[in-house]
């Protein structure tokens, strides 16, 4: 559906919805190129789960590369 002031892009609206950008849009939209910054945000603190899928990752590196060790030393 054709909003006032719009041009006609000779292109079907299915085609052409998600290219205008909603308000709560996460991404910026052309709309955000003239407002207001507040300037630098303080970035996130990473969370408990991803901690937590750190902590994994390392300790089953670590478990793997102690059986790589173990395996190596029992070869020669």
């Amino acid at each position: 559906m054709k909003r006032p002031g719009e041009r006609d892009s000779g292109l079907p609206e299915s085609l052409t919805r998600h290219l205008t950008g909603r308000k709560g849009a996460i991404w910026p939209t052309p709309d955000d190129r003239n407002r207001y910054s507040t300037g630098a945000h303080r970035p996130r603190l990473p969370s408990k789960v991803f901690r937590g899928v750190w902590l994994w990752a390392a300790i089953f590196n670590l478990a793997g590369g102690a059986i790589l060790a173990l395996l190596w030393s029992s070869m020669g």
